[in-house]
């Protein structure tokens, strides 16, 4: 219980609210902005910019509050670089936090969208790796199976192509750490695929494949979203034929022990159909 008068506790960079005191500053910052709304204003006050604040942290949809925010933020022309560094660190905030809506919410991720393009607009540099690394990784952690945070990756690849092997080893840790995680998987499988250098391609897919070989032997993985990337990473790059020696190994060491009615030995003998029906031997 907090003292009376006291709203909140903090540590470091970390705050506790007591649910009650969020909702009683929700309906609060409700009333300000639909009186900003039926005046109909022009001007958007600090009030209305911070009651948007209190909206989003409740309510991650809430298309208006993110709408009057971009407002905020374009009305005297181009939008300087520390305003938008502020405004990226508070999105950031709510799509890192533990906070189960927030980490997949389209609202935020194309409030987001908006501000990176934005700051490319302007010219503001952009670490691009790091947004994979520290905003979409801790939403895709937050969150299992993000497919709206990775869909956001894929709009910073786009940016810088080059990224793709860095990156590929960045998301490969992820993939291993989450392995149940096929969102994170189809990332892994596009970054490689989006290697330009042949031999940069061949190397990192080779390391990859290697890694992720040795876990699913070592963990007994027969879930479906690792073997659906190894069947179609294998199938579709091509890198040597052991590869395919191997897949076909570790396909069959880990299905014969294993009962022909569990949904494991299903996965593993249609991830051996489907990559008996795709590969296509690498011409010498």
């Amino acid at each position: 219980m907090l003292e009376p008068g006291v709203n909140f506790l903090q540590d470091g960079n970390a705050i506790a609210i007591p649910k009650l005191r969020l909702v009683q500053a929700f309906f609060v910052a409700r009333q300000i902005l639909q009186a900003h709304l039926e005046n109909a204003s022009e001007i958007i006050t600090d009030d209305v910019t911070a009651a948007t604040s209190i909206l989003l942290l409740m309510d991650p949809e809430h298309l208006t509050a993110a709408n009057i925010r971009k407002r905020v933020l374009s009305r005297s022309g181009n939008p300087t670089q520390a305003t938008l560094r502020t405004e990226q660190q508070f999105v950031d905030t709510l799509l890192t936090a533990r906070l189960h809506r927030h980490t997949k919410s389209p609202t935020l991720w194309s409030h987001r969208r908006w501000l990176v393009t934005t700051c490319w607009g302007l010219g503001i540099p952009w670490d691009n790796r790091h947004d994979i690394q520290h905003v979409v990784m801790v939403a895709g952690e937050r969150h299992p199976r993000n497919y709206v945070a990775w869909q956001h990756a894929r709009l910073l690849l786009d940016r810088d192509p080059t990224l793709a092997a860095t990156i590929a080893f960045d998301v490969k840790e992820f993939c291993l750490r989450n392995h149940s995680d096929i969102s994170g998987w189809a990332f892994l499988s596009d970054c490689i695929a989006r290697i330009q250098d042949e031999e940069s391609r061949r190397s990192v897919c080779s390391s990859v494949l290697d890694d992720v070989f040795s876990m699913t032997e070592s963990f007994r993985w027969t879930n479906e979203s690792v073997w659906m990337f190894l069947r179609t990473v294998v199938a579709r790059e091509r890198v040597n034929e052991l590869y395919f020696e191997r897949f076909i190994v570790t396909n069959n060491g880990l299905s014969a022990t294993m009962s022909h009615n569990i949904p494991g030995w299903v996965i593993l003998e249609r991830a051996r159909e489907w990559y008996d029906k795709h590969h296509v031997p690498k011409v010498a």
